[in-house]
């Protein structure tokens, strides 16, 4: 199918006419931008070039993918759906283009410019392009109206994953390069020549431009690029990945994306942890740790591109042959490995350890406090709970029955309990006691009725002498505690308990 679609003449004059306008128009936006002086100027921490790089590179890639789309729109196969989609592309593509320029020029806040993209991309969902429900390891999950803020989140997503990428010559440009070609595959299989051929538009412009884009580059995509891909790879990978018209299979947008979308993780993680504000600029970028390790630019570019062309062709190979977990098992081995090698990630997952191991101590600490502030509340539960367990116990069962005195320097407690399933005791039983003193004062003394010998009880001598204790915590001298626990048939020798002053 995809062999058909590129064979097509119109199919392959759309996408050369796409290559040689960004071939033609980037000289033109890089003489424009260096003339109103929108450059990125070097700041010696962060940014890796030595000397100001004009920007406004997406100008020149936005207008290549419109006239790749006026020329295959003489033509292309199933013309309708691609004039609407296409169409869509352009406007929403047009918005986002707009945003990154002016944000190129005059630094727009980060909430407000988040405010911008998500209006760039409502014309996407206005036009129908969501999902309602999405497939999961072979699961339909229904989303109903679920489906349009998630569809406006995975784009916003896919804008700022690039956006935040974009910190190396040429890096941008690769990574939207095998994602348009991995998802033209992947579309045109599907069924939907359509997405496949604009994916197809994008690769070309991108190849056109990547040639002023390679180290050291003359040019940069800037805001106004970076983001015109991150939404056309948003699009084209969400409406190229559709089973049916808005059910979507999850694994081939979230494996194609997967190195940028964690680039992004990674960078919340590590701000967020580390107490820095969202949109602070850092080096722990993925470009940035492969060039701590001594690469070269071209090292770095290179070996990024490969992780993306990896998980490209391991989305196409799950598509091709209906097994989504050749992605996932790909995705996920290429993540451990970057961080088991230290070359990315290592860091932020160091943080999240940290941070959830102090989460938890915090929750213990609050349960420990609350169960102790519980246990004083309500002390005839815990001392019927106490009791619960230990009269449930085997060793009990094994018992004829026990005499327990519970007792403080001022009251004192004794009960009598006789186990009627229990058999007579022998002279080959012996009783087993067991006397200890808590440091508050009070004291347990257990005698335990027609046990084993004693050569065979010290096994449950810990486990008896910890149920003695949470009985002896629980018990506390009031009228209420004094009494047998509810549901226990137990007798107390009225005698042998008293009030006796202190």
């Amino acid at each position: 199918m995809f062999l058909s679609v590129v064979a097509d003449k119109t199919v392959a004059f759309a996408f050369l006419a796409a290559l040689l306008a960004a071939l033609a128009l980037t000289p033109i936006a890089r003489a424009v931008a260096r003339r109103l002086k929108v450059v990125d100027v070097p700041d010696g921490a962060r940014k890796c070039h030595d000397r100001p790089v004009p920007l406004w590179g997406g100008i020149a890639v936005y207008l290549a993918i419109a006239v790749g789309v006026l020329v295959a729109r003489y033509g292309p196969v199933d013309s309708a759906a691609f004039d609407q989609f296409s169409t869509t592309v352009i406007l929403a593509c047009g918005l986002v283009c707009l945003v990154g320029c002016i944000d190129d020029s005059h630094d727009l806040p980060a909430r407000f410019k988040l405010m911008l993209q998500v209006g760039s991309v409502m014309p996407v969902v206005l036009a129908g392009y969501y999902f309602d429900r999405v497939v999961a390891f072979g699961y339909p999950i229904d989303l109903g109206w679920l489906g349009i803020p998630l569809t406006i989140l995975w784009l916003v997503g896919c804008i700022n994953a690039l956006n935040l990428l974009d910190g190396l010559d040429g890096l941008a440009s690769v990574v939207g390069i095998s994602a348009s070609l991995m998802m033209a595959i992947i579309a045109t299989n599907s069924g939907h020549p359509h997405v496949g051929i604009v994916a197809l538009l994008a690769a070309g412009s991108l190849a056109g431009f990547l040639v002023y884009n390679l180290p050291p580059a003359s040019i940069f995509l800037g805001d106004s690029g970076s983001m015109v891909i991150g939404l056309l790879v948003g699009m084209i990978s969400i409406q190229g990945a559709l089973k049916t018209s808005a059910t979507l299979s999850i694994a081939v947008p979230a494996v194609v994306m997967s190195i940028p979308m964690l680039d992004t993780v990674f960078a919340i993680v590590r701000r967020k942890l580390s107490g820095q504000r969202f949109d602070t600029a850092d080096r722990g970028h993925i470009h940035h740790r492969l060039l701590e390790r001594g690469l070269t630019k071209w090292q770095a570019l290179c070996i990024i591109g490969a992780l993306c062309l990896t998980t490209g062709a391991a989305a196409t190979a799950a598509t091709i042959f209906r097994f989504e977990w050749v992605g996932w098992i790909t995705a996920i081995a290429l993540i451990v490995l970057l961080v088991r090698t230290r070359s990315f990630g290592h860091h932020e997952v160091a943080l999240a350890k940290q941070h959830c191991s102090a989460v938890l101590a915090r929750w213990s600490a609050t349960i420990a406090e609350s169960t102790t502030r519980w246990t004083r509340a309500h002390p005839q539960a815990t001392w019927q709970r106490a009791w619960h367990e230990l009269l449930h116990d085997e060793i009990m069962s094994q018992a004829a029955g026990f005499e327990l005195l519970l007792a403080t320097r001022a009251e004192q407690a004794r009960y009598s309990w006789r186990n009627p399933m229990a058999i007579a005791p022998t002279h080959a039983q012996l009783p087993l006691a067991l006397t200890f003193t808590q440091p508050n004062g009070t004291m347990c003394q257990l005698q335990l009725l027609g046990l084993r010998p004693a050569s065979e009880t010290h096994d449950v001598l810990p486990r008896v002498t910890a149920l003695l204790n949470a009985l002896v915590q629980t018990w506390q001298p009031t009228d209420e505690a004094l009494m047998p626990p509810a549901g226990v048939e137990c007798h107390r020798i009225v005698v042998d308990s008293w009030r006796r002053a202190a």
